[in-house]
């Protein structure tokens, strides 16, 4: 695994391709907020209550993974 989080957003390269995957264990706990997310990108073209952009494919491609340090 890349670094265990989720991907969540715009697919690069495929119009009107949004995705959210990889939540393992966690999908329960996190899918309320991605889909209003993933909403509020898909009807408004942004985030507009919770920022998910951190969570973005980009990343992936970047090769930025997001570290957590308190994972219980």
């Amino acid at each position: 695994m890349f670094d265990h989080n989720a991907i969540v957003g715009r697919l690069p390269e495929v119009a009107n391709g949004y995705l959210a995957s990889g939540f393992s264990g966690h999908g329960i706990q996190q899918s309320p907020a991605v889909g209003r997310g993933l909403a509020e990108l898909i009807a408004h073209g942004r985030y507009a209550t919770l920022d998910l952009s951190d969570f973005a494919y980009e990343r992936i491609a970047a090769g930025r993974p997001i570290m957590e340090r308190n994972v219980i």
